[in-house]
């Protein structure tokens, strides 16, 4: 997922220091996304928004698999 516009359009675009580079196809922004990160960042977005509607953390957990306590933290 894109650190600036949020899109999870990204390829890859090189190595910077042995690590590879992606390219952000919707914006061009270039970084070293770590894998990990990407899903990470998809998975926070996922539980922003049932936090938003208004769901209750253990709810979210159960759905997600975030850690109660990440949760907590998130708000």
């Amino acid at each position: 997922m894109c650190a600036r516009y949020g899109s999870e359009h990204i390829r890859r675009n090189g190595t910077q220091g042995g690590q590879p580079k992606y390219q952000c196809k919707a914006c061009g922004y270039q970084a070293r996304f770590v894998p990990a990160a990407l899903a990470k960042a998809a998975q926070y977005a996922q539980v922003e928004a049932l936090l938003t509607e208004r769901n209750s953390q253990r709810s979210i957990v159960r759905a997600t698999g975030v850690a109660r306590m990440t949760i907590a933290r998130l708000i």
